[in-house]
């Protein structure tokens, strides 16, 4: 199998004895700041068939579709293929793309060289090699399908149409948001330079002629084919039906024993914006095994006055020793500790404290690529961070589980409580949660309980509900189904097209009889319709009502009264919730301006106030032009600067 360029450093530095098994393990490919990350699965049995390479969406769509791949992956490897699921630069836990990079050739030769390492790391050079491309993946592999046995289109699309639609929908839903330079698309940003080199990317349907061993697979109802990467990542729904079409469709030669190890490097070290050599591994959070990936500096750095990096010392120390050097020995003196610190291990600056990250929804650890770029960028600053998936979601998600579940659920509170008391315990210094949407609910909910959450603070962004009830959203949930509504707008087509059923058409003979019964029937209906209306106008009036009155009572009561009313939890909910999650801990909320009108609503501002003045350390700060699931290239600009300012001034107790 040919590659484009070098091929990727093989280092099994952190890598597991076992292999991968069908769940599968990551890996990183490539090395320092190019690194992508692949998840690698491989049979029980020992045995294989070949290799398939499932090349992702992007952007969105890559969150959208994880599971589907996932699901896939497994089922392919039940059905003896070892599975390398990429993930390009900019895309996932990948490291981004610089400005300067060619996308294309950029994405490109990250499938061949994840191909490359999962053979070798698998030894299965000689076997088959396959791939299944979904979306823009389906045009990246139709490009190398010289290199591919056989190759499935799975719903492709152009890159430029995939351009078209995600800068059309960021325009549509984040019309107050600036979109600023570049082209943004909403958990994928681009230079104008490789928004035109993703253009490139052809629709396999579009070409002349098809490549050889390309085959495409599109179905033919396509709203249904859409539910499972282009809807609301709560909505999608993995349909097996498709999967197990996929793969029917793959070549089925007979298996032979695969003789590598079946797993690949699990460390990566890469320099942060000044220099510090910082470290990424990939991790299983014990006690539940979460899996996750640790990002923090490389010991043996500290900073010192100059901005430089020395050898570990006193904080002290190192400031004199700057100040007294030139900058020709703080550069060196920096190189000889980047030589020394290489391969240790990964631990915070005196003084700094370590987080961990969580997504909103029941998404994979990444958040649509926020929590990596945030933690190489904090990581350069001396903060250690572990982002890991939770029960049920990215890759702790189980076979045949169809649709993510419900985030706001009390097993979230859990895992979020089991991965702070690993960071805590191994650390041995303060513990951050920085957390977004349902993140902060399960967050804020893990504080509540008997077993608490060993947080020394929490910085809750855009949290808006403040309810602490699994059943309610229990109650919610049927609502997240994509399938439903199809199914109810199919439903309702065939119900308009078909003759009515449900009244007795006129008889088509006359007679005396069929136009009285003709009369009473539309009598009937007539008075049916106006005690229906009557009765939805006296509902609609009654719920307004009740709004106005709940707006007047939470924004018109006197302060003494509310305050009388706060010492029942369910008169003032965040009141209830904040004093817990304050009690001994600094909470900071961000609010964007999407979150800001249900936050006031609420009334969770005029809490914080009380327990402000209460001595509490607890800071609300409102962030302009941040949307609320923190898409937009400028909402992460916002949010990385707010969370810099904080982890700067930190000083760990």
């Amino acid at each position: 199998m040919n590659t484009i360029g070098t091929p990727p450093a093989r280092t099994e530095r952190g890598a597991s004895a076992a292999p991968a098994g069908t769940a599968g393990a990551g890996m990183w490919t490539g090395t320092g700041s190019s690194a992508t990350f692949t998840w690698l699965h491989t049979p029980e049995n020992g045995r294989a068939r070949g290799l398939v390479v499932l090349a992702p969406p992007a952007g969105r769509e890559h969150v959208q579709g994880y599971r589907a791949l996932r699901q896939l992956a497994m089922l392919l490897t039940g059905a003896g293929y070892c599975v390398a699921r990429v993930s390009y630069r900019g895309v996932g836990d990948s490291h981004a793309l610089r400005p300067g990079d060619d996308l294309l050739q950029e994405w490109l030769r990250n499938v061949l060289d994840a191909a490359q390492q999962a053979r070798e790391v698998c030894g299965i050079e000689e076997l088959p090699v396959y791939g299944i491309g979904y979306r823009v993946g389906a045009g990246l592999l139709s490009m190398l399908s010289e290199h591919f046995d056989h190759v499935i289109a799975w719903e492709p699309v152009s890159g430029k149409a995939f351009a078209n639609q995600w800068s059309r929908l960021r325009r549509a839903t984040l019309p107050e948001i600036p979109t600023g330079d570049g082209v943004d698309l909403m958990g994928l940003w681009l230079t104008d330079a490789q928004a035109e080199q993703l253009a490139r990317i052809p629709d396999p349907r579009r070409l002349a002629q098809l490549p050889p061993g390309v085959e495409v697979y599109r179905e033919a109802d396509q709203p249904r084919a859409k539910v499972m990467y282009g809807v609301e990542s709560l909505d999608v729904r993995v349909h097996y039906d498709v999967l197990e079409d996929l793969l029917r469709r793959l070549p089925r030669p007979g298996l032979v024993p695969f003789t590598g190890a079946g797993r690949g490097p699990a460390r990566n070290e890469f320099l942060a914006g000044d220099g510090v050599l910082c470290a990424e591994e990939v991790v299983a959070v014990d006690p539940a095994g979460y899996p996750g990936i640790l990002t923090g500096p490389v010991a043996g750095q500290v900073p010192d006055r100059t901005g430089g990096r020395g050898p570990a010392a006193s904080p002290g120390a190192a400031g004199r020793r700057g100040a007294e050097s030139s900058p020709e020995v703080t550069a060196a003196a920096t190189a000889d500790a980047t030589a020394q610190a290489a391969g240790g291990a990964i631990a915070p600056w005196p003084g700094k404290p370590v987080t961990f990250f969580a997504p909103g929804a029941s998404e994979p650890r990444d958040g649509s690529g926020l929590w990596p770029e945030t933690a190489r960028r904090l990581a350069g600053r001396g903060v250690v961070s572990l982002r890991a998936d939770r029960d049920g979601a990215g890759d702790r998600a189980l076979l045949w589980s169809d649709r993510d579940p419900n985030p706001y659920r009390y097993l979230n509170a859990q895992a979020l409580r089991e991965q702070a008391r690993w960071l805590g315990e191994r650390f041995r210094t303060d513990v951050v949660a920085t957390v977004l949407c349902s993140g902060a609910w399960a967050t804020l909910r893990a504080t509540r309980e008997p077993a608490g959450l060993p947080a020394q603070a929490l910085i809750l962004i855009n949290q808006n509900e403040w309810r602490m009830h699994q059943g309610f959203f229990d109650g919610l949930r049927p609502s997240y189904d994509g399938d439903a509504k199809l199914r109810a707008k199919s439903t309702s087509a065939a119900a308009d097209a078909a003759p009515s059923g449900g009244r007795a058409a006129a008889p088509a003979h006359g007679g005396a009889g069929s136009v009285h019964g003709a009369c009473r029937s539309r009598c009937a209906d007539a008075a049916r319709g106006v005690l229906s209306d009557a009765g939805t106008w006296a509902t609609a009036r009654l719920a307004e009502g009740k709004q106005v009155a709940s707006h007047a009572l939470r924004h018109r009561t006197p302060e003494p009264v509310w305050n009388l009313m706060a010492r029942n939890p369910s008169a003032s909910i965040p009141d209830h919730v904040l004093e817990r999650a304050s009690h001994g801990r600094r909470v900071v909320l961000l609010v964007g301006p999407q979150d800001e009108e249900r936050y006031r609503e609420t009334t969770a501002d005029r809490a914080v106030s009380r327990l402000q003045r209460r001595g509490r350390q607890i800071a609300e700060r409102y962030v302009p032009a941040v949307d609320h699931s923190v898409l937009s290239r400028t909402a992460r600009n916002q949010i990385a600067r707010q969370l810099d300012e904080l982890f700067d001034q930190w000083k760990a107790q």
